[in-house]
């Protein structure tokens, strides 16, 4: 199996190339590129991204800092999701939101094919499985 370096530079690329596009299709760009998970801290931006080899890459975030909520709110959660696939918020407006509703983290991974919601503590999470493009 081919493995593709992790740089800055992939990164980009495949944001370029998914700007616009559903989620479930620029997830099928990140698998090209033998990405494994990403982590992203809802507080910053910042995120980890794993490759199949295990290397990884920390891409800081574009976000102004904040600090998420301590209580997790699972139907403030699911309308975000909601609000952002819906083209109805951006971004940075989809991590403040997650973080008032107690979003912490949250990982999207790529060999499960799911996104873990991830609360104050293991026993806040919410789970939703990608649809493959």
């Amino acid at each position: 199996m081919e493995f593709i370096e992790l740089s800055n530079s992939l990164i980009e690329s495949l944001e370029a190339k998914s700007q616009g596009l559903p989620f479930s299709e620029r997830i099928a760009h990140y698998k090209r590129a033998y990405i494994d998970n990403y982590i992203v801290r809802v507080g910053s931006g910042d995120t980890t991204y794993t490759s199949k080899n295990g290397d990884k890459l920390i891409v800081p975030g574009e976000t102004e800092p904040f600090e998420a909520h301590e209580t997790f709110q699972l139907e403030s959660v699911r309308e975000a999701i909601q609000r952002y696939r819906n083209g109805n918020t951006d971004y940075n407006v989809f991590l403040k939101e997650l973080g008032e509703a107690g979003i912490h983290t949250f990982v999207v991974d790529l060999r499960s094919m799911k996104v873990i919601y991830q609360g104050p503590n293991s026993e806040y999470e919410y789970e939703e499985m990608i649809t493959e493009a």
